[in-house]
């Protein structure tokens, strides 16, 4: 029996290539339609995991077989019934508790709708994500010494939950934040649901050019970039926090502004293992697989992450749930893949050589 399975797909070429060297000399429309017809299949078991309280749940990486651009470009019908047949090929593995991660999150309405048809605990991490969101931007805030509560931020896609939740976050920690979003009666329900002090720090704008200069902190919680948001004109030093999917902004677009999507993850344990290739260095994770391994951890095998509207209290709880168990936070990434200290050093020269 496994205590966790966590459905994985490649995100991009590269880490296909990785998984199968052979596909990378075919045709990629082959390689697509071979994809399809694969069915989902084991790719590796998770060693070393090790709670300081104890406890090592048994865990297991399912693969689904379908690339981002696929599950993207493919009926949303045909998405799911992957998803769902790569999930039930997990409980044939007689597992507890299933973690949707990448675009296989995005399925049947978040996870909802598969739960419907399922009798197994599912959750797509998206909680254990969220949590992490503000733990990037104050990590990525104090490497490039910004001073956070002397600047203003600037929320793009602020009714969005990822916007929400970061406008609940920073309101009070930074100078002001400036919003933006597609929906306008959205975003005028969003300013009326705010209390009066909450809402009195921020400035609703319709021209995004117009703030670049004051900012040095720019989230990006939509998938649709408005067409005012010319990189060129960020001031150097700024950081993006693209938490666009797929992402939006690259991370080498200018060598003087720090593009950041999130963290990666250490679980606990001395010689963690998944025995699988994320692009990431050995023992390290994403947020999203993190979050079924916590559940686990702590015995917590029902329906957890699920739907569009993230619960707040299940953010605060699975991050201490995180730091019961010892989950830490490794380093930054982008375009999920790790940003060094190296990097850090030559963006903030460049930005010192940019402002003299």
């Amino acid at each position: 029996m496994y205590d966790y399975a966590i459905i994985v797909h490649p995100t991009n070429e590269e880490l296909l290539y990785r998984y199968e060297p052979g596909m990378k000399h075919r045709p990629k429309l082959l390689v697509k339609k071979v994809l399809e017809w694969m069915s989902p299949f084991k790719a590796s078991d998770v060693t070393g995991l090790m709670s300081p309280q104890g406890r090592a749940p048994k865990g297991t990486l399912v693969m689904c077989p379908l690339l981002m651009e696929q599950m993207i470009s493919l009926s949303p019908h045909k998405v799911m019934a992957s998803v769902l047949a790569t999930i039930k090929f997990a409980l044939g593995l007689n597992t507890r508790l299933i973690g949707l991660t990448a675009y296989t999150a995005f399925s049947g309405n978040k996870g909802e709708d598969l739960a419907k048809h399922l009798n197994v605990a599912l959750t797509t991490g998206t909680s254990y994500t969220l949590g992490m969101l503000p733990e990037s931007i104050l990590r990525a805030v104090d490497l490039m010494d910004i001073e956070l509560d002397k600047t203003r931020i600037l929320v793009i896609g602020a009714t969005t939950s990822i916007g929400k939740f970061c406008i609940e976050i920073f309101a009070h920690l930074t100078q002001g934040i400036f919003i933006t979003a597609t929906n306008q009666d959205k975003l005028n329900l969003l300013l009326a649901e705010l209390p009066k002090e909450k809402r009195a720090k921020l400035q609703r704008i319709s021209d995004i050019e117009s703030v670049l200069d004051q900012t040095k902190i720019i989230i990006i919680a939509t998938n649709r970039l408005p067409i005012g948001l010319d990189l060129n004109k960020i001031r150097p030093g700024t950081i993006i926090f693209d938490i666009s999917y797929p992402r939006r902004i690259p991370s080498h677009i200018r060598d003087d502004i720090l593009v950041i999507d999130g963290v990666a993850i250490r679980p606990p344990g001395e010689n963690v293992d998944f025995n699988f290739d994320f692009g990431l260095p050995k023992g390290l994770c994403y947020p999203c697989i993190a979050e079924p391994m916590i559940l686990a951890m702590e015995q917590k095998f029902e329906n957890y992450s699920l739907g569009k509207e993230p619960e707040p209290h299940k953010i605060r709880e699975i991050m201490q749930l995180g730091t019961k168990h010892g989950f830490e936070i490794a380093s930054l990434t982008s375009q999920e893949k790790i940003i060094s200290n190296e990097d850090i050093l030559r963006i903030k020269h460049c930005t010192q050589r940019k402002n003299k």
